[in-house]
């Protein structure tokens, strides 16, 4: 399977000049799930939870190790090499960002240097994931 992560802008079915509510759903749907990077969030969650409290700079070097983690495996993810397509930038900055403010919700580094506030990142969170699907849409190819 290649570029598992590849946002593509559907095609309405034939005889049809736009997307019906359903197909509409379906697409915002996948286009959340391809920018969401679960994978390293999981990843990320298990090594945090084995690094003592009072170890900040390991666990900020853990963030950053995982983010380089969301960048690699978006990248791979968003490339498709017998298609002759690149990576798609849009959607492997979109999935960082994403992490970024996963981590941020967490507490983790933040928290470790007082800069985390629980409810801005609980708010983020739903209002990035609910939002994002709906303005990116994917890029135009030909």
């Amino acid at each position: 399977m290649t570029a598992p992560f590849r946002i593509s802008r559907p095609t309405p079915r034939p005889g049809a000049t736009a997307l019906t509510g359903d197909d509409g759903f379906r697409f915002y749907l996948d286009r959340l799930f391809k920018m969401i990077p679960g994978e390293v969030i999981s990843l990320y969650l298990v090594g945090s939870g084995l690094i003592p409290q009072d170890q900040t700079i390991v666990l900020v070097l853990w963030s950053v190790i995982c983010l380089g983690g969301v960048v690699i495996v978006r990248i791979y993810g968003t490339a498709d090499p017998p298609n002759d397509k690149p990576p798609q930038w849009g959607p492997i900055t979109i999935s960082a960002i994403s992490f970024v403010i996963w981590v941020y919700s967490l507490g983790g580094p933040f928290a470790a240097f007082g800069l985390a506030v629980p409810w801005v990142g609980s708010l983020l969170i739903l209002l990035w994931t609910f939002f994002v699907p709906i303005f990116y849409r994917g890029p135009f190819e030909l």
